[in-house]
């Protein structure tokens, strides 16, 4: 699914869920099958042909009448977003699956800082 999403300077961006580089993937399950996870927020990176990168999320619903959006990211508020993330799913859980993507795009995300 490709989407045309605008920058603050009015630049168009072409995203694509499957084409882009998936951050973060909230839980997906039916309330019938576990815990109700039925809608959520992904996050994704995207290089553009100039090379920049570009941070979106994706929220998704699998409710009746409910629509997907999609949101362009500063990096800062992406970086905000993991760390947000790692603190409700707890930080060993989203390491363990994601840390070289982590390190690719924010080098040292998760180190201590204190």
């Amino acid at each position: 699914m490709s989407v045309v999403l605008m920058t603050p300077e009015q630049k168009r961006v072409v995203v694509n869920l499957s084409a882009d580089e998936c951050l973060y993937e909230s839980p997906h399950n039916l309330p019938a099958t576990g815990p109700p996870f039925s809608s959520g927020t992904d996050l994704y990176a995207h290089m553009a042909q100039s090379g920049a990168i570009y941070y979106y999320t994706y929220a998704w619903s699998m409710k009746k009448g409910s629509k997907s959006e999609f949101n362009l990211l500063s990096e800062e508020d992406a970086k905000k977003f993991l760390i947000e993330r790692a603190g409700l799913a707890g930080y060993e859980h989203l390491i363990s699956k994601k840390d070289e993507k982590f390190e690719k795009y924010f080098p040292g995300i998760f180190d201590e800082d204190a």
